[in-house]
């Protein structure tokens, strides 16, 4: 195996993984998770994602273009703006974190300069982060249902919060993902 091969099927593999079976459970159609595997491993393209990531303007465009190209695929009961957005988070997420890519990608492994350079990345929104960001939301609580009905002026209230708590732990909101999820009650 050349270096493009491997490459092409370790790519593959973060689009394969990234969306377990729970990932987008409810959004009221089936085939969901293969469709959102073959969009990342065949549309996403590393290069123009690495581009975009650092400026704010930029990168909100790119997920706003991918999440709407995610929902052309969706079928016509399962047009989830959220299911589609947390999909693409999840993948972008586990991209960014795979060791191999942030290497060739030049992503800072030292942890500050990490977060800094991912600052733009959005948490990925589910019940479990949604409860998380309310419960540590020291403004007034955003309100959530669930993904299915989650819309993009939501998501973005849950994002402004996120950056507001990401920023008093110290971390990018990308990273409360691993606060939040199946975190055990104290």
């Amino acid at each position: 195996m050349n270096k493009t091969e491997f490459e092409k099927k370790l790519f593959r593999r973060i689009a394969q993984v990234s969306i377990g079976a729970s990932a987008i459970r409810n959004q009221g159609g089936s085939g969901l998770i293969k469709i959102l595997r073959d969009y990342f491993e065949n549309e996403i393209n590393p290069s123009t994602f690495f581009k975009a990531l650092p400026k704010k303007k930029s990168y909100r465009n790119y997920l706003d273009y991918h999440t709407d190209q995610i929902l052309i695929r969706f079928p016509k009961g399962a047009k989830s703006w959220g299911g589609a957005r947390k999909g693409l988070n999840l993948f972008l997420r586990d991209f960014v974190y795979n060791g191999y890519f942030g290497n060739k990608y030049n992503v800072p492994t030292e942890y500050s300069e990490l977060n800094s350079f991912i600052k733009y990345l959005e948490v990925p929104l589910d019940k479990e982060v949604a409860h998380g960001i309310i419960q540590d939301c020291q403004n007034e609580k955003p309100k959530w249902t669930n993904i299915r009905r989650l819309t993009p002026e939501i998501s973005e209230i849950f994002q402004e919060q996120a950056d507001i708590i990401a920023n008093q732990k110290g971390t990018a909101r990308v990273n409360l993902d691993l606060i939040y999820w199946r975190s055990e009650k104290i």
